[in-house]
């Protein structure tokens, strides 16, 4: 991720704009998405990868909605939101998961 940072001496204001080729990281969300072998080695092994969020989007959730992904008390919305069409781009798999059927969860 790039962080740019401006500095307006009149107005006294800074400004901070992030940027970040996501490109890479969704083409990966759509090949593990297509893998089912991925899916099922994850379930059966308690490590299933669901999605994977970008940083710049997490930080978007956090500043427009208060939404932190580091927070567990956060993870209903999420997954809402992951499992909403609007959003499949940032899931791993086809299935559809909720905040009560899992045990844990490790953050991109």
């Amino acid at each position: 991720m790039s962080v740019y940072f401006d500095y307006n001496e009149l107005t006294d204001e800074t400004t901070l704009e992030y940027e970040q080729d996501v490109e890479p990281l969704l083409e990966a969300n759509k090949a593990q998405a297509n893998d089912e072998e991925m899916t099922k080695f994850g379930i059966k092994n308690e490590m299933w990868k669901y999605a994977s969020i970008p940083v710049g989007l997490q930080m978007k959730w956090l500043v427009e909605e208060g939404l932190d992904v580091y927070d567990d008390n956060a993870w209903p919305q999420i997954f809402r939101k992951l499992n909403d069409p609007q959003y499949a781009y940032l899931k791993t798999t086809a299935k559809y998961h909720t905040k009560n059927s899992f045990k844990g969860i490790i953050v991109p």
